[in-house]
């Protein structure tokens, strides 16, 4: 399948596979730390590389801009929630409200889109 084939969801694909990389590769360097470091930078190392791949692929059709709001966001997000799940780390209201700020500058991001010019 060529890329002007391709489906228009792909570059999202790639986009929120590289959030899951990026939060499985932090997520299992903190599990890891105390057990094995050595795998515990592997881990992330891996996440991290895999997940920047992904991305530069998911910016050649969504604008750069949008995708790096959305990737650091969720991105910040789904570490802190895990965190909070599996680790029992803190999570006091104003972090949360950081949280929901990061998502409504995300929507402020994505909702600020140029007019087709004619």
């Amino acid at each position: 399948m060529s890329s002007k084939e391709r489906s228009p969801l792909a570059p999202w694909l790639y986009l929120f596979t590289g959030i899951f990389c990026e939060i499985a590769g932090t997520t299992g360097m903190r599990a890891l730390l105390y057990a094995s470091p050595e795998l515990s930078q592997a881990s992330a190392t891996a996440g991290i590389v895999v997940s920047y791949f992904l991305v530069s692929r998911a910016v050649e059709h969504i604008p750069m801009g949008l995708a790096y709001a959305i990737w650091s966001g969720v991105g910040t997000a789904g570490v802190c929630l895990l965190s909070f799940l599996l680790f029992q780390e803190a999570m006091p209201l104003v972090k949360v409200a950081g949280i929901a700020f990061v998502i409504a500058g995300m929507l402020a991001i994505n909702l600020d889109k140029p007019k087709d010019r004619e």
